[in-house]
C-alpha cells in the first residue's frame, strides 16, 4: 500500500476520496503482484543450491537481492482502491526475506521498498516507512525465535499473518472510523487475505526447497557411507533386476562397477541353479512382507566355496505394499571355514581318544606329560619305558637321539632338542623321519593354560603315496601335453603358450612372431608311401623343425593339427622370424625325404608368418589368422616358401640373417 493521500480539497474533499472504491477490478490487477511474487520465489528455489556452493552467507544476500527486486516491481504495478490509496505486495517481499535470511537478507529488501516509498511520494510517506519498518521488524523478531531450529509450517504461519498485520494496519490510522464497515468487507479483508496467502505460498516454496535441499544432502551423505560399507548391499525391484548397489557388491559379483550390475539379475552372474535358489528366497519374502535372514552357501564358476549371511527386507510403498527387496550380505567363507576347521579338530581329537588309532599325548606348559595312550608308545618303541606321565618332553627327546630312535645333526644335539620341542609345543603341524625310515605326523593343539595336546600319527604310507602321486602327475602332464606321434607340444600347450607368450609380450611391449608351417602335398605323400610311412615322415620333419628352433630358448613348437606345426617365437623383429621361416624350410629340404608325388622331387613345406606388434598395429587376435592367410599364400604361389599377410612377396633368407641365440632374451618356457 503505498498509502498516497490527496487532502489537498479540506475535509469535504477529504470525505469524498471514499466513495469511489473499485472493488471488482481489484482481483484483476493484483494478479500481477501474484505473478511478481512468484517470478521472485521461482528465482530463488532453482538457484539456492548455486547459491549455497558459492559462499555461506551467499544464499541469504541472493534472496535478499532477489526480494529486492520483486519489492521494486510490485511498487511500481500498485492497485488503486481509492483515490489516492494505492495496494501492492511489497510486505510479503520484505517478510520473506526477514524470515528465511535474517539481517543480511532483510536489508536490500527493506532499503529498495524505502527508497521507491520516498521516490512515491505522497501525503502518507510516513505512514508507508512506519508499515515497512513494522513488518521488517516483527519477521526479524520471528526470524530470532525460529533461527535455532528453523522455519516450520507453523512459524511460516505466523509470518504471513505478522506481514498482514504490517501491510494493513495503516487502514485503521487513514480511514475514518465511520466509514470502516464499508471499507474492510470489499478491501481490506481481500487485501489481507491476499497477502496471506502470497506470503504463505512462497514461503512454502522456499520451505520446500530447503527441505529438498536437506533430503539431498542427507542422500549424498548415506550414499557415502553405503559405499563404504565393506559388506554388499543392493536393491532388487520385484523381478529381481538390480536397481542399486554399492562397490561391495559388485566386487561380489566378479564386475568392474555397479553400472555392470544395473538392469540385470542373478541369473546373468550365476548358473541357473544357483539362481534359482537366490530367487527362490525372494519370493518367499515377498510373500511374507517382512525381513528375511537366511545363510546361503554356493560354488562359483571359478570353483570357490561362499558363505553368505544374508539379510533381505522389503521396500514398501506408502499403501504398505511390497515394490522391491532391499538385499544386505555379509561374507562369512571365513567363519565357516574356521568353524569347519574347529569342528575337524574336535572330531579328530573325539577320534584319537576314542578309538585310539593315533598317538596322543597332553603337556602342561613347562613340558611335563600329563596323559597319554598306548598308540603313542606304540609309535615310538624304543623310548616306550620314558615316555610314561610325568616324564618331560625335553628329557624324552634327548633319550630319543641318544637311542637312535630319532636323528639330530651331527654335535648339535641340544640344538636339535631346543628345535624340536618349541615346535612341537607350538600350534600346527609338523613331519618328521624317524630312523626306521617312518614318517610321524605331530599336530598340535595349544590349550587354555598354556600347555599343548598332540596327536602323532604313523603317515608313512601315506608320505609314499604322496611322492608315488606326484611322479604319476607329472607323468600326466607330460603326456596332456605332449603329442605322442612327433613328440612335439600338442594343440592344448600351444594354446596355453599363445594365451602366455601374447600376453607377457603385449604387456612388456616386445614383438612376437608366429610361424604356422605345412607339409606340402602330404596327402599325395601318404597315398603314394602309405600312412606309416608318413607317420615316419612327420617325426623326421617334426625333429628338424625342433632342432632348428632349439637355437631361440623361449620358442615354442607344436603340432597344430595333422601335418601343420606352428612355432611362437616371442622377442623377435619382423625380419627375424621370417629369416627363421626360411631356416625351417632349409631344414626340411636338407632332410632330402623322397617325395615321387611332388615336383619338387623331396618334402618340402610351406609357412605363413604374421607378427604382433605395437608398431605395426597388429592385434592379438589378428595373428593366427594372418599367419594362416600368410601360409595358404606361400601355398598359392608354390610352396616349398614362406609368405607373410603383412608382406606380400616371399621372403627367403639365409640362416647368416638369423640371430644368435645370446640376442634373444632368455626366458625357459615348458612344454
Amino acid at each position: 500500500m503505498h498509502d498516497s493521500l490527496a487532502y489537498r480539497r479540506g475535509r469535504s474533499g477529504t470525505r469524498s476520496l471514499f466513495t469511489r472504491t473499485m472493488p471488482m477490478t481489484l482481483w484483476n490487477d493484483l494478479l500481477g503482484n501474484l505473478a511478481v511474487v512468484a517470478i521472485c520465489t521461482s528465482l530463488w528455489t532453482f538457484g539456492n543450491r548455486r547459491f549455497a556452493r558459492l559462499h555461506r552467507n551467499a544464499s541469504p544476500l541472493a534472496l535478499g537481492i532477489i526480494m529486492a527486486g520483486g519489492v521494486v516491481c510490485v511498487m511500481m504495478l500498485p492497485f488503486e482502491f481509492m483515490t489516492g490509496i494505492f495496494l501492492d505486495l511489497r510486505y510479503t517481499f520484505i517478510g520473506i526475506s526477514a524470515v528465511f535470511g535474517g539481517p543480511l537478507a532483510v536489508v536490500p529488501s527493506l532499503v529498495a521498498a524505502l527508497l521507491m516509498r520516498f521516490k512515491l511520494g505522497g501525503t502518507g510517506v510516513m505512514l508507508g516507512v512506519t508499515h515497512i519498518l513494522l513488518t521488517a521488524g516483527l519477521c526479524l523478531s520471528l526470524w530470532r525465535m525460529t533461527r535455532a531450529k528453523g522455519v516450520s509450517t507453523y512459524s511460516l504461519t505466523v509470518a504471513a499473518a505478522a506481514v498482514c498485520l504490517g501491510g494493513t494496519a495503516g487502514f485503521f490510522i487513514v480511514i475514518p472510523a465511520d466509514r470502516w464497515s464499508e471499507v474492510f468487507p470489499p478491501v481490506l479483508i481481500p487485501f489481507a487475505c491476499l497477502l496471506f496467502v502470497s506470503t504463505a505460498i512462497a514461503g512454502l516454496a522456499i520451505l520446500q526447497e530447503r527441505r529438498r535441499m536437506l533430503v539431498t544432502d542427507e542422500n549424498r551423505i548415506y550414499r557415502a557411507i553405503i559405499e563404504a560399507l565393506p559388506d554388499c548391499l543392493n536393491a532388487k525391484d520385484m523381478a529381481g533386476r538390480f536397481v542399486a548397489a554399492n562397490p561391495a557388491t559388485a566386487a561380489l559379483m566378479k564386475v568392474s562397477d555397479v553400472s555392470s550390475l544395473l538392469g540385470k539379475t542373478d541369473a546373468d552372474f550365476y548358473p541357473p541353479a544357483i539362481a534359482a535358489e537366490f530367487r527362490k528366497v525372494e519370493l518367499e519374502l515377498i510373500g511374507r512382507g517382512a525381513p528375511l535372514m537366511v545363510e546361503q552357501k554356493f560354488r562359483r564358476p571359478d570353483g570357490q566355496n561362499t558363505w553368505l549371511a544374508t539379510l533381505k527386507a522389503p521396500i514398501l510403498d506408502e499403501r504398505g505394499a511390497v515394490t522391491g527387496i532391499v538385499t544386505h550380505n555379509r561374507d562369512i567363507t571365513i567363519q565357516k571355514q574356521t568353524e569347519l576347521d574347529l569342528a575337524t579338530a574336535q572330531t579328530r581329537l573325539a577320534d584319537a581318544v576314542s578309538s585310539m588309532a593315533d598317538g596322543l599325548a597332553m603337556f602342561d606348559r613347562d613340558g611335563v606329560l600329563l596323559f597319554r595312550n598306548e598308540r603313542y608308545l606304540e609309535l615310538f618303541p624304543l623310548t616306550a619305558d620314558i615316555r610314561g606321565v610325568g616324564s618331560r618332553l625335553k628329557d624324552v627327546l634327548k633319550l630319543a637321539i641318544e637311542r637312535g630312535e630319532e636323528q639330530a645333526v651331527a654335535g648339535c644335539t641340544e640344538n636339535t632338542v631346543e628345535r624340536s620341542y618349541a615346535s612341537l609345543m607350538s600350534a600346527g603341524k609338523r613331519q618328521f623321519r624317524l630312523a626306521d625310515r617312518r614318517w610321524i605326523e605331530a599336530r598340535t593343539r595349544e590349550c587354555q593354560d598354556g600347555g599343548a595336546m598332540i596327536v602323532f600319527t604313523d603317515v608313512t604310507a601315506a608320505k609314499e603315496d604322496e611322492v608315488n602321486l606326484k611322479a604319476l602327475n607329472v607323468h600326466l602332464v607330460g603326456l596332456a601335453t605332449t603329442d605322442s606321434l612327433t613328440g612335439l607340444a600338442n594343440r592344448r600347450a600351444f594354446d596355453a603358450a599363445f594365451d602366455d607368450l601374447t600376453r607377457d609380450c603385449l604387456q612388456a611391449g616386445d614383438d612376437l612372431a608366429l610361424l604356422m608351417i605345412d607339409v606340402d602335398w602330404f596327402k599325395a605323400y601318404n597315398d603314394t608311401y602309405g600312412h606309416p610311412a608318413g607317420d615316419a615322415c612327420l617325426k623326421t620333419i617334426s625333429a628338424a623343425l625342433a632342432r632348428t628352433v632349439a637355437t631361440y630358448p623361449r620358442a615354442v613348437i607344436a603340432r597344430y593339427g595333422g601335418e601343420e606345426i606352428a612355432v611362437i617365437v616371442p622377442g623377435v623383429r619382423e625380419f627375424q622370424g621370417s629369416a627363421l621361416a626360411s631356416s625351417l624350410c632349409e631344414a626340411v629340404r636338407a632332410c632330402a625325404l623322397p617325395h615321387a608325388a611332388s615336383e619338387k622331387g623331396i618334402v618340402t613345406v610351406s609357412v605363413g608368418s604374421a607378427l604382433l606388434s605395437k608398431r605395426t598395429g597388429r592385434r592379438r587376435g589378428d595373428l593366427l589368422a594372418d599367419a594362416d592367410a600368410g601360409l595358404y599364400e606361400a601355398k598359392a604361389h608354390g610352396r616349398d616358401q614362406v609368405r607373410s599377410a603383412q608382406a606380400p612377396k616371399a621372403f627367403v633368407a639365409s640362416p647368416s640373417d638369423m640371430p644368435l641365440s645370446a640376442e634373444v632374451p632368455v626366458r625357459s618356457v615348458s612344454i
